[in-house]
């Protein structure tokens, strides 16, 4: 067992953005796509405006080494996502990150997929805390899973 990572929760990118400034260092970004950067019932046009929206605010923030917008759905049209990301298996190299020595911070909504994958990279978990009565049954048997291992797999520093 490697241990526990660091898990903080957050209800939005702005406190995304604070977190980040937060550190001394620069850090690499992976964020979930869907209910993270945008709601998972989006229109196309729609999704693809609130995707590219983010990726640059964080990208233009000086604390940001790299952004990595990562999904398991399809590609839908944004140029700047990685898709069909295999989360949460998907590795440091199919990530570009192989010789990466900058401290990497996951943004998701899921502990399943988003959060191990940050517990697999040894990397600081924002977890997006949203609202459970919107959501969809699958969408919700998932986090009420990722509850039962996020004890295991991440240390909240209060």
């Amino acid at each position: 067992m490697l241990g526990r990572v660091p898990i903080h929760d957050v209800r939005s990118l702005t406190e995304v953005v604070a977190f980040v400034e937060s550190s001394d260092s620069e850090q690499v970004i992976i964020c979930d796509v869907d209910n993270t950067l945008a709601p998972q019932g989006a229109s196309l046009p729609e999704f693809g405006r609130l995707v590219n929206a983010a990726i640059d605010r964080l990208d233009e923030n000086q604390h940001v080494a790299r952004v990595i917008a990562l999904t398991n759905g399809p590609q839908r049209d944004v140029e700047r996502m990685v898709s069909r990301g295999n989360k949460p298996w998907t590795s440091r190299r199919r990530l570009g990150l192989a010789g990466n020595v900058a401290p990497i911070v996951v943004v998701g909504d899921q502990l399943l997929t988003d959060g191990v994958l940050a517990w697999r990279l040894r990397a600081t978990f924002l977890h997006l805390v949203i609202d459970d009565e919107t959501e969809e049954p699958r969408q919700a048997t998932m986090r009420r899973l990722g509850r039962i291992v996020g004890g295991m797999l991440f240390s909240r520093k209060e």
